[in-house]
């Protein structure tokens, strides 16, 4: 394995799962990339919905076999 790679996270997302894609590759919570990327849209910082729509199509699904993730559960009370 080369290391990781950007992928969109459909099981874990709102929309499309680019926001849970990036929180995992940045190694952040997904709230706050969710809250980061609505006050984009909010104040107009770049193009941040254009982005998410190339990135909702540009990204690959995330594939268990090919890359490393470890999914949230609401069940347990600690996130992996």
């Amino acid at each position: 394995m080369a290391g990781k790679q950007l992928v969109k996270i459909s099981s874990e997302g709102k929309i499309s799962g680019v926001c849970a894609g990036l929180a995992d590759y940045f190694g952040m919570d997904v709230s706050i990339v969710r809250i980061i990327w609505a006050l984009a849209v909010v104040f107009g910082v770049g193009a941040p919905i254009l982005i998410y729509i190339i990135m909702a199509i540009i990204l690959p699904d995330y594939d268990p076999d090919s890359v490393p993730y470890k999914e949230y559960r609401d069940d347990d009370d600690e996130r992996y």
